[in-house]
């Protein structure tokens, strides 16, 4: 059956679809995928000594990893390898890293690209925050090059769960409520 319609009539529009359902309360006041509250969002010890992580989002698809890094003064990460690219913008504070000539300090964007390798040290007399971006894993070394730990988004976010439980914190959806 062909439907007709009147010369100078436009065409009929197909029915508006119905908005999509809100997110759930505990994921749209803490985590959407523009905004992440890092203020509810708790800080757990990462692999060294006086060294924690904020994980503000993670995709356990990709191997992006989004945090806040805060290491004490003299604290560090030992040698790591970067599988993916790395970008750190500096919050507060100064560190570098040992096998580089310059000090990264508030307002310092470093940039890493896949396959680098080196050690890190915070310097100075404070703390030293940072907000980074990291694509794939970290590979953590002993001075003989032979592979101590891997850190990876399922391994972060796994950290994360395990420091929120054990603790009794609300575990934020830091995955957005998406896998991607």
């Amino acid at each position: 059956m062909t439907t007709r319609r009147a010369p100078g009539r436009a065409p009929r529009r197909a029915p508006r679809r119905p908005a999509p359902e809100a997110a759930p309360l505990a994921l749209a006041r803490n985590f959407t995928r523009d905004l992440v509250r890092s203020v509810d969002l708790p800080w757990f010890p990462f692999v060294s000594e006086g060294v924690h992580v904020k994980l503000c989002h993670v995709s356990l698809t990709t191997g992006e990893i989004t945090l806040l890094v805060r290491a004490a003064p003299g604290a560090g990460l030992t040698t790591h390898y970067h599988h993916g690219v790395f970008v750190a913008y500096t919050v507060t504070g100064r560190w570098r890293y040992l096998d580089s000539g310059w000090i990264a300090g508030p307002g310092d964007v470093v940039v890493e690209p896949a396959g680098a390798s080196h050690a890190l040290e915070v310097v100075g007399d404070g703390p030293a925050e940072a907000f980074v971006h990291l694509a794939g894993a970290l590979e953590f070394r002993d001075e003989s090059g032979k592979t101590l730990c891997i850190e990876n988004a399922e391994t972060l976010h796994g950290r994360y769960l395990a420091h929120c439980a054990l603790h009794g914190l609300p575990a934020v959806d830091v995955t957005g409520g998406f896998r991607g």
